[in-house]
């Protein structure tokens, strides 16, 4: 059900709503452990979740094909950072009982778990549930079938999710890589992401066309809107790639400088000991006998 071009979705919206009010919850009785920004990140993303998925943007998505990506970009590059910056596992933690994180450690240490967030498992998931839906027949069939269309915007969120996950490493998890190989994973991903731009830009036939029959009045040619489309994807999402891995950079930068303080540290407690041990010794031997 539409209202002036806003879905009343039944699945979306609910599930938004749930997930906000149990966030909320468990944020208010962290006492303050939890820090405000990472529930507004939370908040976001689930903000901008719903703007791909009931606001007039998802139902114009079926019309005209670079609003259409402009969603995908929303699902896969926006939101699950922003949901996963919130680290809503660590919150969990934060606020269950003993025997509520034994559970927790169980889950997410399971080995369906452990698979599904194996870093070589996200990136191919990543880069085949993308492609199967915006560059493959099955982007027509979901402008125009309202359970596919549910199906591939729950994709497209869940294998983005999976995808940041590694990279971004902000809950526990059974697979964590060190930053240098975070880097690497994004920069791999955002150079595959590049080269096939490149190519689907310089095509010279439209692969939707079918969104021609449903365009309204201002929408530009096939052809045209298919190159919009995809300078989205390949600007926009090059841009967020490059501040991911400036992020990461950034982290790894101060994970160093405070490695290399508690090395300082430790070797500054040995030396002192060591001066200890030694005046300890020279006051036997001065000793008079």
């Amino acid at each position: 059900m539409t209202i002036a071009g806003w879905t009343l979705d039944p699945l979306w919206l609910p599930a938004a709503a749930l997930a906000a009010a149990l966030y909320l919850r468990a944020w208010r009785r962290a006492a303050g452990q939890h820090p405000a920004w990472r529930l507004a990140a939370f908040l976001g993303g689930l903000l901008v979740t719903l703007a791909a998925t009931v606001t007039p943007l998802e139902e114009l998505g079926n019309r005209v094909l670079w609003v259409n990506f402009t969603g995908f970009l929303l699902l896969t590059m926006v939101a699950p950072p922003l949901l996963l910056l919130g680290a809503p596992l660590t919150l969990a933690f934060r606020v269950a009982g003993p025997s509520g994180r034994r559970r927790l450690r169980s889950l997410y240490r399971a080995r369906p778990a452990a698979f599904l967030t194996f870093p070589v498992f996200t990136w191919l998931l990543f880069a085949v549930v993308t492609y199967l839906w915006q560059f493959t027949r099955l982007t027509d069939i979901a402008a125009t079938s309202a359970p596919i269309r549910h199906l591939q915007l729950a994709t497209l969120l869940l294998s983005g999710i999976l995808f940041w996950m590694p990279a971004l490493a902000v809950d526990p998890a059974r697979w964590r890589l060190p930053y240098p190989l975070r880097a690497l994973y994004v920069f791999v991903e955002m150079t595959h992401k590049a080269l096939f731009g490149g190519m689907f830009l310089s095509m010279n036939t439209a692969m939707h066309a079918g969104f021609a029959d449903r365009a309204p009045a201002w929408a530009p040619d096939p052809l045209t809107d298919q190159r919009i489309a995809i300078m989205i994807l390949w600007l926009a999402g090059n841009m967020l790639f490059v501040a991911a891995l400036a992020a990461i950079i950034v982290g790894w930068v101060r994970y160093e400088v405070r490695n290399q303080r508690r090395v300082d540290q430790r070797l500054a407690l040995q030396r002192a000991a060591e001066r200890r041990r030694r005046a300890a010794l020279e006051q036997v031997f001065q000793r008079t006998i």
